[in-house]
């Protein structure tokens, strides 16, 4: 039996709104193993002070866990 986990996480970008996302997946492949689905729930771009946008996504990564037996430690 597999068991699974929903985390939710933001990414931000100077660029696009897909370097955004792929913050995200760097970032959680450093921790997270077994990433299947990422579910993105919104986009918004805020605009800094000094007029350069700033593309942000909030996604849920989905992911399994991986059994305590089968754990290497």
């Amino acid at each position: 039996m597999t068991h699974g986990k929903e985390n939710e996480l933001i990414g931000t970008s100077l660029v696009s709104f897909e370097e955004a996302i792929e913050r995200i997946l760097q970032r959680a492949n450093k921790t997270l193993r077994g990433i299947h689905t990422v579910e993105v729930v919104s986009k918004s771009v805020c605009i800094e002070p000094s007029g350069e946008p700033n593309f942000q996504v909030r996604a849920y990564l989905k992911f399994t866990i991986t059994p305590p037996d089968l754990l290497h430690l």
